[in-house]
């Protein structure tokens, strides 16, 4: 059995996407309290909220999610991570993984963000979006983790108390065995996290055949999606949700999410907008777009959201967007007493605030939405969530969940 840790929930239904899509029985689990039964399951994702947390806090938490893996009968573990590495100077990536590969006796751990399917690839040590390096992207100016910087190697170097390495892509592309004979000379060589470049998913392949059987892996869904393809195709579910309307939740504040949101309103389909000002309350500002919501009742598909660009924040405010994110949870609440059964959400902090919330565990991986963000059903109630990563879907995205639940 594989055992994923997910540093965000948007990132736990990406990596259940990818595990799913390679036909493995995968449970998705939003506690680190596994329930007896719940582990009849070839792969199994642990999505926590500890990207951007104290860094005690972040490793804790993971050594705690670690322990529940391996008590459920997990063979080797995994450390997900976004594929834009969003992370600060000080943690978490590098922390956690070191914390986890000390717990697991692992000497090195292979690590990359790199995922194709994504249009994230590395080249040389830097991470490159679509083709931009990560840098000049508009990861450069994220409120909780800007990324300043594209070389992984860099990024990653002051938060270990180790050496990194790079596995470069023609040592990838000489094969398994070379990569093999790569990974035995850094670990000699004192080396705890080797960087890996990948370009294309054959590259990830590659990779994945070298060190099946590692104690633990790092990086984005990519590579793991690598190691569950080399394990037999047990059958998977993939449920499709109900018809109906559609509540739609935005915190991100990613270019793409931007673009989705625009594409929405000029449907000509209804958004409400939160707007915090000093002295406001999550409380109130939930109760204002729940009455939104009341008046716009019928079945058409809406939108409540607090995205806006980079220009447009107040940085004489900046626990804002805490408050966001609580306000998310609450309507989440109210929208789920509403008996809404179809709920996208938009961001990964939006997401695991909406998930605490609404005190989900254990979810059902259905289809996807789009590439990388399935469908979640949650058992003990009629509730069917996509948690998308700011930055995943085409811009007509939340068009199309829409219409699709419409026409269902």
């Amino acid at each position: 059995m594989i055992g994923v840790i997910a540093d965000d929930v948007t990132g736990a239904t990406d990596v259940a996407a990818a595990l799913s899509r390679a036909g493995l029985r995968t449970l998705l689990s939003l506690t680190t309290e596994l329930e007896p039964g719940e582990v009849e399951a070839d792969a199994i994702v642990i999505g926590l909220k500890t990207r951007s947390i104290p860094v005690a806090d972040a490793v804790a938490q993971s050594l705690a999610a670690l322990a529940a893996l391996r008590a459920a009968g997990a063979e080797c573990a995994y450390f997900k991570y976004c594929s834009t590495f969003d992370s600060t100077p000080e943690g978490n990536i590098g922390p956690v993984s070191e914390a986890l590969a000390a717990e697991l006796g692992a000497a090195l751990v292979v690590t990359t963000p790199a995922a194709p399917l994504h249009g994230r690839t590395v080249t040389g040590g830097r991470l490159f979006v679509g083709g931009v390096p990560l840098d000049e992207t508009h990861m450069r100016e994220h409120p909780v983790t800007p990324m300043r910087d594209s070389s992984v190697p860099r990024l990653l170097a002051p938060q270990l108390a180790g050496e990194v390495g790079l596995l470069p892509l023609e040592v990838v592309r000489a094969g398994a065995a070379a990569v093999r004979d790569a990974v035995a000379a850094a670990e000699a060589s004192g080396v705890v996290q080797l960087v890996a470049d990948a370009a294309e998913d054959a590259d990830l392949e590659v990779i994945a055949e070298a060190i099946d059987g590692a104690p633990l892996v790092a990086g984005s869904a990519g590579l793991v999606g690598a190691l569950a393809r080399r394990r037999p195709a047990s059958g998977r579910s993939a449920s499709a949700p109900p018809a109906g309307r559609t509540a739609i939740i935005a915190g991100s504040c990613s270019r793409r999410t931007l673009e989705q949101i625009d594409r929405f309103q000029r449907s000509g389909a209804p958004s409400y907008r939160l707007r915090a000002e000093r002295g406001d309350t999550a409380e109130g500002l939930a109760a204002g777009a729940l009455a939104w919501w009341d008046a716009h009742s019928g079945d058409r598909s809406a939108l409540i959201y607090s995205s806006s660009p980079a220009a447009e924040r107040d940085a004489e405010f900046p626990e804002a967007g805490e408050l966001y994110e609580r306000t998310a949870g609450l309507i989440a609440e109210g929208l789920a007493a509403r008996g809404v059964q179809r709920l996208l959400v938009a961001g990964g902090e939006t997401s695991g605030e909406v998930v605490r919330a609404l005190r989900m565990g254990t979810a059902v991986v259905g289809e996807e939405a789009a590439l990388g963000a399935p469908w979640i059903h949650d058992p003990h109630r009629s509730l069917h969530l996509v948690l998308k990563s700011g930055n995943f879907g085409e811009p007509g995205f939340f068009v199309d969940v829409a219409e699709a639940g419409a026409g269902e």
